[in-house]
């Protein structure tokens, strides 16, 4: 072989070499620190650096100085190497990808540190194919929260995306008041995928009717109302029902409501544990005004005499009408009397006397309760309140997981957690225990009808 034959073979081989090499290539180096005020979960070797080498490819070998080969552990999507203290270049070999000699961006790699550095491997042979792909989420409420893949991340918003590798994953969504939806979703590289999610309300109503009207209603020991009431809204499940007249408690028991029910509870005579009643004295009316019909009512015991003394009583007492309008700020809002639609925006109407629940309704978001008592016939004009919801929620989690609860120093659960059905306009203090840390608080005065975020870092 002549000498120039031997030069153009040598600068032949070096072209290819330089070709491979140019298919690989490191970057983002950047060190992995230790911060001392906490616990970091960041390993190191007391007689080697280590290095982690972000790459969706396998089958490289490395070796530390060109001479030492490295300890190499594949995971997925990461390779870990560990080369000797003082490592100055590292050449990375593979089969399709050729070799690549990378000089490290520092003096030298050091024992008890790691690195981290993303590996690029490109063959112009190969057709370029996605990793991931963006998956977006169209939930409604708006205040719905995203689980994807059971990942402790909660995401909060109307259109939730995650950029996620291909293949299978499952998700949650879920919302206070609202059935929870599980379920699953094949992720391809062909086009982002969109998964709509309206999830079903769960929450349900109690009305409950007496024949007094000064009957006091209590849910849960919560006044709603007197007479006749209908309770904001209420989780599934059971719940106590009490009515009292006067100081004196004259019933007392407990009604199960089932998933977005509508209950209504009528109260007789027969379902009181009082003695009867002297019957109220009527009201007085106008001549204009319409009068029912007296009705008589029979008894087989001797005891009930006075109730059926008071029934007639009652049922002589004259119906009074009386003109009433009732108007919101917003003409898209609803208008509910007693539960039932009249309008919206403004409406005017006869109402029967008595005691009358009206709220307002507006894009599933209720006011609270508005009492109207009817006792004459002088028109009336009521302003409504906005719609918003008398109870609050609050989303509490922090940087630890399985830490004690505190709200007002009363236990509440463990992080992360929701809690509901705490009441509006007054601050509360939120207050995280947990052994190995100290107990961190905060204070937060939530908003109704809104899921309020509450994050403590705990040290």
């Amino acid at each position: 072989m002549t000498f120039r034959r031997w030069v153009v073979m040598m600068l032949a081989l070096w072209m290819v070499a330089t070709t491979q090499a140019q298919q690989m290539t490191v970057e983002d180096f950047t060190r992995l620190k230790r911060p001392f005020w906490k616990r970091s979960k960041v390993t190191v070797d007391k007689q080697k650096a280590i290095i982690d080498f972000m790459t969706e490819e396998k089958g490289f070998t490395f070796t530390a100085n060109g001479k030492e080969p490295a300890e190499v552990e594949e995971g997925d999507g990461i390779i870990t190497v560990k080369v000797p203290t003082k490592t100055r270049h590292i050449t990375i070999k593979h089969a399709t990808y050729g070799q690549y000699t990378w000089r490290v961006p520092v003096k030298y790699l050091k024992r008890k540190k790691h690195y981290k550095a993303r590996l690029i491997a490109v063959d112009a042979t190969k057709e370029y194919k996605l990793q991931k792909q963006w998956v977006v989420f169209k939930v409604s409420p708006e205040n719905a929260i995203v689980h994807v893949d059971s990942t402790v991340t909660l995401v909060r918003g109307t259109n939730p995306s995650f950029y996620l590798a291909l293949g299978s994953h499952t998700y949650q969504v879920e919302a206070p008041f609202y059935e929870s939806v599980a379920d699953s979703f094949q992720l391809a590289d062909s086009a982002k995928m969109t998964i709509d999610v309206k999830l079903q309300p769960q929450y349900s109503f109690l009305t409950v009717r007496t024949e007094w009207p000064t009957g006091d209603i209590h849910i849960d020991g919560k006044s709603i109302g007197k007479g006749e009431a209908t309770s904001q809204r209420l989780m599934a499940g059971n719940h106590r029902l009490s009515v009292f007249l006067g100081t004196a408690c004259c019933y007392d028991e407990t009604i199960s409501l089932s998933p977005a029910e509508k209950k209504v509870v009528t109260l007789t005579r027969k379902d009181f544990h009082l003695h009867p009643l002297k019957p109220t004295t009527p009201v007085a009316v106008t001549p204009q005004q319409k009068v029912l019909p007296a009705t008589t009512t029979t008894t087989s015991s001797s005891t009930a005499a006075p109730l059926s003394a008071s029934a007639k009583a009652m049922a002589s007492t004259p119906v009074i009408e009386a003109p009433v309008t009732l108007i919101t700020s917003d003409a898209n809002i609803e208008i509910l009397v007693d539960r039932e639609p009249k309008g919206r925006g403004q409406w005017s109407g006869k109402l029967d006397g008595g005691y009358h629940l009206v709220t307002t309704r507006k894009d599933s978001i209720e006011s609270v309760a508005t009492s109207l008592w009817i006792s004459d016939s002088f028109p009336q004009e009521v302003n409504l309140a906005v719609p918003e919801t008398s109870v609050a929620m609050l989303n509490i989690h922090s940087n630890i997981e399985g830490a004690s609860i505190y709200i007002d120093n009363i236990p509440m659960g463990v992080t992360p957690c929701i809690i509901t059905g705490l009441p509006i306009n007054r601050t509360y203090v939120v207050r995280l225990s947990s052994p190995k840390h100290k107990d961190r608080k905060a204070s937060v005065k939530p908003l109704g009808n809104q899921l309020t975020d509450v994050l403590i870092q705990m040290k």
